[in-house]
């Protein structure tokens, strides 16, 4: 049984030792040349930071960063209570009644793998070349060319941890290890990708079977070979940095495992630290604990799995506490997405964002995850920081998860990369409470259902947005709505409108004032994009390539 314990040294002779155990027969030179070229790239990198900047001292402010897993805007009961039934996430509640509450937060896409790239580089999409989530047994991940917060704060003497889901790539150079995390424990991709010895609340459950009648999907070189269901029968691993602990990994206590993690990882080490923490919680399947069983207000799987999240955050902030460091850390809870509406009752709320222009004139359908409407991408954001944020606040202030790392860059005072486009920005000053003058236009790319690779579907531009394409999304009732490219663009006022119920006329001079803006910030999207030479992060499928402790066992099991 492998030790949870957080490693505290990142060395490159354990890097090897990693490789060679978790990869056996899989190993060849190319992956050692690779990871020791990126080795080289992080020597380079620090000395460049190193010769801008000062040395950290010791009362550097340390960062954690939670992202949640398709929780919607209504899920919080700071944010959504029209009922004012007890709450299903107190500590959260308390978080943001002693620091902020962002009700105009944005994720940088309504879908995980591209919320995701955009959170760790600070970019779109569209400039990163992450476009869709890379499947097991592709080559491939978020482009070397990019710059992770957890490789600037490494760089700049942070120590750095990562836990829960990465969505990233998995190869030896997209490993969480070589994208900047001195520390790695979670899963490589999402808890749904793959199977699992229990099925979890969720419509579609995923068990793997312990044998099945044709077992010889592997080759003389001992790769996993199950072409046509790869994906769904290969048993879920949990990685503790590249060595496979566990798979199929046992999820209903991994909140907990997760938790103590942090709690140890918080604790141990002198130096400030940067940790990223990404919950399962609330992506189907859902698990939680015994204890949480029936507590939730409302009684149901899903409210007794957002308890548990809640519980899990109040654990990580504790040990913050103990570690006598509170005031000197900044923790923001933030969604990757909305919620999954095609769930039905495993999925969350959207609060007051219900899409309704689509469910009246558009044909039925999803308003939530993987759309442009509200509940797609306004999520959930507290940011908590005793003694340096002002309890209390509610701020409507339009912002989004790309401003997140230019923003801890510059309260840590680290320099980040200067040779590329962010589309996030400070707002260290709107934290702080000094004039801010907030963002101008805030792009809404989508991938599915329309076909392209992270299209830009549609822009905020003050109270208003502009959609240019709706549908194609289901609903818990299996209504999709038919696609539709809009002409004219179907533009809301979302301040005074939040359901999007009635899109402004096409015939007023509002509608043609508020369209030359749009055109406008379209154009200026599109001329910085074509600028930006973005690579794309996909690959040629390599059995080898997909995680598995076990390649003679059929679902590659092994504890």
């Amino acid at each position: 049984m492998h030790s949870d314990e957080p490693l505290q040294k990142s060395q490159l002779t354990l890097r090897f030792v990693d490789l060679f155990i978790s990869y056996g027969f899989q190993l060849t030179l190319h992956a050692i040349f690779s990871i020791f070229q990126t080795e080289i790239r992080f020597l380079c990198t620090l000395i460049v930071i190193c010769g801008l900047q000062t040395v950290l001292s010791s009362r550097s402010s340390n960062i954690v960063i939670i992202l949640l897993d398709d929780v919607g805007y209504g899920d919080l009961g700071c944010y959504w209570n029209p009922t004012g039934q007890r709450s299903n996430t107190p500590f959260l509640d308390y978080m943001a009644s002693k620091g902020i509450r962002f009700t105009d937060f944005h994720s940088a896409a309504s879908t995980c793998t591209l919320s995701r790239g955009s959170l760790l580089t600070g970019r779109l999409c569209l400039r990163t070349g992450y476009p869709y989530r890379i499947p097991d047994g592709f080559v491939g991940g978020l482009p070397l060319n990019e710059t992770t917060f957890g490789e600037t704060f490494k760089a700049a003497g942070y120590r750095t941890g990562m836990l829960g889901k990465w969505g990233m790539g998995i190869e030896p150079d997209y490993h969480p290890n070589s994208r900047g995390f001195d520390f790695y424990f979670g899963l490589p991709d999402g808890n749904n990708n793959g199977c699992g010895d229990e099925a979890g609340g969720t419509l579609l459950p995923n068990v793997c079977p312990i044998n099945w009648p044709n077992a010889s999907w592997y080759d003389a070189s001992f790769c996993y070979l199950c072409e046509e269901e790869r994906a769904e029968n290969l048993a879920i691993p949990l990685f503790r940095n590249r060595i496979i602990v566990e798979q199929p990994v046992n999820q209903t206590p991994l909140s907990l495992r997760y938790a103590e993690m942090a709690a140890k990882f918080i604790k141990d080490g002198s130096k400030p630290y940067l940790l990223y923490v990404g919950l399962a919680h609330m992506h189907v399947p859902l698990f939680h604990m015994p204890e949480f069983e029936g507590k939730s207000a409302s009684n149901s799987v899903y409210g007794d799995t957002l308890l548990e999240m809640d519980n899990t955050i109040k654990t990580i902030v504790e040990a913050i506490k103990e570690s006598g460091e509170e005031e000197n850390t900044l923790v923001w809870v933030v969604s990757d997405n909305g919620p999954d509406e095609s769930q039905c009752q495993y999925g969350g709320s959207p609060g007051p964002f219900v899409g309704a222009w689509q469910r009246n004139q558009g044909e039925g359908g999803g308003t939530s995850k993987d759309t442009v409407f509200e509940a797609g991408h306004r999520v959930p954001s507290i940011v908590y920081w005793p003694g340096t944020v002002k309890g209390g606040q509610v701020l409507d202030t339009i912002a989004s998860t790309m401003d997140i790392y230019p923003t801890i860059a510059a309260l840590a005072n680290i320099q980040m990369p200067n040779n590329r486009v962010y589309d996030g920005i400070d707002i260290s000053d709107l934290l702080l409470g000094k004039p801010f003058f907030g963002k101008g236009v805030l792009y809404h790319p989508v991938t599915y259902p329309f076909g392209g690779e992270c299209d830009i579907e549609a822009v905020r531009i003050g109270d208003f947005k502009a959609i240019f394409a709706t549908g194609g999304q289901s609903d818990c009732q299996g209504n999709t709505g038919t696609l539709q490219q809009h002409s004219p663009t179907l533009i809301f006022n979302v301040k005074e409108d939040p359901m999007e119920s009635n899109p402004l006329n096409p015939d007023s001079i509002l509608f043609r004032s508020v369209l030359q803006e749009v055109d406008q910030a379209m154009a200026d999207i599109e001329q910085s994009i074509q600028m930006d030479k973005t690579p794309i992060a996909a690959g040629e499928y390599n059995p080898c390539s997909i995680p598995c402790c076990n390649p003679l066992n059929v679902v590659c099991r092994c504890y």
